[in-house]
């Protein structure tokens, strides 16, 4: 059997184009759209039949039963569709069961999820696809297009470094946001020498880090250039592009391989542009599928209400729950071991407001401190969280972090 790639749609050619130099901030690219799930028909009643199969004389075949609805003038509607309708409360309750994870799950690797996820850059994609089992990936080919135009992605730490830089520091501390520089010399040292080094007559020196950044990406843009309307080939001439380049994927997962994918990249301390995209996912699934379909998706931290990755020593946790590793500066315990309202004794209320239970006396104050030594400090991942009302199917907006959970925006919501 030959292989044949004709009829596909044209290659993108840009021969001769001067490169333009579009650039974007965190998260401002990305895009993700469920394109299709299913199967649709009779869904939830051949899940049910399927799951019966350990009992019984004959196959169960609820699939071939009617609609329980008194107006089932709705086929348009999800639960004529699925089936949903044609179940009793009791078998509803079985096949959320398997949602749950309280039966066999096997029927669930049926239901797929086919995603468009476009705006992302080359370094989510290297770890996007290496989901192998119960998924599948078709992504845009670097090999059979020019490049030279594509978007490229700012991460928010060298985004905020830029802007810190911008501005004076009372300007800076009033937008509540940290950036991880620690030092200032070596991007100052840049600057000044790459100034330095410009030929007046020809080229301004940078004015500052955001300039370097941006002109590092246009040489490399123009050096592509060159070398594809020269004759290299697409395919030799991408490797002097960057990791940031935006490029787009489709992913297909079923159901059991998407809510692994999502249990892991659902957790802040993931990174920062796949938990962006991991969101969205969740979101098209709200938006566009039955509510149970939804329901038993999310991290392994929300679904266990503690912080599963905090022994984790590459990142600190994310604080959206309590540290297990904190450990009071005064006296070295947890805070489960802080009484805050009782003598030692547990029966009396105490003077001075706390005891360390562990130490029989009394705590200055529980102030907790992380007891592992971290690679990484909360600063250096400054990941977003999607707004509640954008999570529910409104417009997307993202609130930024300074490495940890933001508690007090999202509990503001509604209020």
């Amino acid at each position: 059997m030959a292989y044949e790639d004709a009829k596909h749609r044209p290659h993108a050619i840009h021969t001769g184009e001067e490169p333009r130099n579009p650039i974007t901030n965190g998260p401002e690219s990305l895009s993700v759209t469920l394109d299709r799930w299913g199967p649709v028909d009779n869904l939830f009643t051949s899940m049910y039949d399927a799951l019966q199969a350990n009992w019984g004389e004959e196959p169960s075949r609820t699939v071939d039963t009617g609609c329980m609805c008194a107006d089932d003038r709705h086929y348009d509607d999800w639960p004529h569709q699925t089936g949903w309708c044609q179940l009793t409360s009791d078998q509803k309750s079985y096949v959320e069961a398997c949602f749950a994870g309280k039966t066999l799950q096997q029927v669930l690797e049926g239901i797929t999820f086919d995603f468009c996820i476009d705006g992302v850059s080359r370094a989510f994609t290297h770890q996007n696809v290496r989901t192998r089992l119960g998924a599948g990936f078709m992504q845009h080919g670097g090999r059979d297009n020019d490049w030279r135009h594509r978007g490229w992605t700012m991460p928010e730490t060298m985004n905020r470094m830029c802007e810190a830089g911008e501005m004076t520091a009372t300007k800076w501390a009033d937008r509540g946001l940290q950036h991880c520089i620690t030092s200032w010399l070596p991007i100052t040292n840049l600057v000044e020498k790459l100034r330095a080094e410009a030929n007046p007559a020809e080229l301004a020196g940078p004015s500052d880090i955001r300039d370097v950044i941006e002109q590092h990406i246009m040489n490399g843009r123009e050096l592509y250039s060159a070398l594809v309307d020269a004759g290299i080939p697409w395919q030799d001439a991408r490797r002097v592009l960057f990791m940031g380049i935006q490029t787009y994927i489709h992913d297909q997962y079923n159901y059991l391989a998407l809510s692994a994918v999502l249990a892991n990249r659902m957790e802040h301390i993931m990174y920062w542009e796949l938990n962006c995209d991991a969101q969205l996912m969740l979101r098209e699934i709200k938006m566009k599928c039955p509510p149970i379909m939804s329901r038993y998706l999310g991290s392994h931290s929300d679904k266990a209400k503690r912080a599963m990755f905090a022994g984790l020593e590459s990142w600190p946790p994310d604080k959206k729950y309590p540290n297990p590793y904190d450990r009071c500066i005064h006296c070295g315990h947890a805070g489960s071991n802080h009484n805050f309202k009782l003598d030692v004794i547990g029966s009396t209320p105490y003077d001075g407001g706390e005891v360390c239970i562990r130490e029989k006396k009394s705590c200055p104050g529980y102030e907790g401190k992380d007891s592992l030594v971290r690679q990484h400090r909360p600063e250096q991942m400054p990941f977003f969280v999607l707004h509640p009302n954008s999570m529910a199917g409104g417009p997307i907006v993202w609130i930024p972090t300074n490495g940890t959970y933001p508690h007090e925006a999202i509990n503001a919501v509604g209020r």
